[in-house]
């Protein structure tokens, strides 16, 4: 789990770490000015931004949408 300025970075971060390990990464808001980057195992203390697996987004019922 590692935490970051911006959504941009973490949401990098995550496209990188899922293609990579081949698992799936949760990015989710902590704190105004701070993202979290974590495994799907780790415990989730914030508003999910989204999924990435293979270095994609994976649509589900618990990310932020934008419309």
């Amino acid at each position: 789990m590692e935490t970051y300025p911006t959504l941009r970075q973490a949401t990098g971060v995550a496209r990188i770490l899922s293609k990579r390990s081949s698992c799936t990464i949760v990015v989710y808001r902590q704190a105004e000015e701070k993202f979290v980057a974590a495994h799907s195992t780790d415990r989730v203390e914030g508003v999910i931004e989204g999924v990435y697996r293979d270095g994609y987004v994976v649509p589900t019922l618990l990310s932020k949408t934008e419309r």
